[in-house]
């Protein structure tokens, strides 16, 4: 098994603590464990691998995340997204298929910082999130999810100007990103970015995950909306900073 994966006993316990920590962190969250874990595999893998390995990963952890956020979930507002998402989703993983891998790796890095003054914009506007703003959000971001992990990042300022809460802005997050993970996971399957040994990888992630994300529950029932904030902040810097070392790497 080791031998088909292409990694040794130590890199696979490495990879299986950080995607339990990474899944307890998207259950928390709703954001950050999907870019956090494709940050670790990464530098594990390549950026080129790891994006469709946690392609595969994230369907696991996103519908765990559906069924214990149900009840909280705004079902009008995920299915606004998805209308105009998900067709640009379909373009941005076929442009995801040709970029080089250091130019995935500053694409992640931009969309994090822009995602900062976007969101202060809303917040300092005191901006409620219409029909309009969500439909051309949502395009954008569709966009943006073909090409990387965490496009949430962008799109969640979108979200929460609706006036929902930080529960239900998960439960809408993990629905939204199910459903783009399914689409560009069809798209990747017809190119050599999918294969048997990155589909497993992806399989063993999302299994654990699960688990983790009810831990992930818990701690986030115990946030106030304020501090879920701050979560998210501080670990979008730490990202910005990872992908930009990657970058340079390349």
């Amino acid at each position: 098994m080791l031998e088909f994966l292409g990694v040794s006993e130590t890199v696979l316990l490495i990879i299986a603590l950080a995607a339990f920590a990474t899944g307890a962190l998207h259950g928390a969250t709703g954001l950050a464990g999907g870019v956090t874990m494709t940050a670790i595999l990464s530098h594990i893998v390549g950026i080129k691998v790891a994006v469709p390995i946690m392609t595969c990963a994230l369907l696991f952890s996103h519908a765990s995340r559906i069924g214990l956020y149900w009840n909280d979930t705004d079902w009008p507002i995920a299915r606004r997204v998805l209308l105009f998402g998900l067709p640009m989703t379909v373009v941005g993983a076929l442009i995801f298929t040709v970029l080089h891998a250091q130019v995935v790796a500053l694409i992640f890095a931009a969309v994090l910082v822009l995602s900062f003054p976007i969101k202060f914009w809303v917040h300092a506007k005191g901006m409620r999130t219409g029909p309009k703003t969500l439909a051309a959000a949502s395009s954008v971001w569709g966009i943006l999810a073909g090409n990387v992990a965490g496009p949430g990042f962008f799109l969640a300022p979108f979200l929460l100007g609706t006036g929902m809460n930080r529960l239900a802005f998960v439960g809408s997050m993990a629905t939204i990103a199910l459903s783009m993970n399914l689409l560009k996971l069809s798209v990747f399957s017809f190119t050599e970015y999918v294969d048997a040994r990155i589909f497993t990888l992806g399989v063993l992630i999302g299994l654990i995950s699960i688990p983790a994300n009810w831990v992930g529950k818990a701690v986030l029932e115990q946030m106030s909306d304020h501090q879920h904030t701050l979560v998210v902040d501080g670990l979008t810097i730490l990202m910005i900073l990872n992908f930009v070392y990657l970058a340079l790497g390349y």
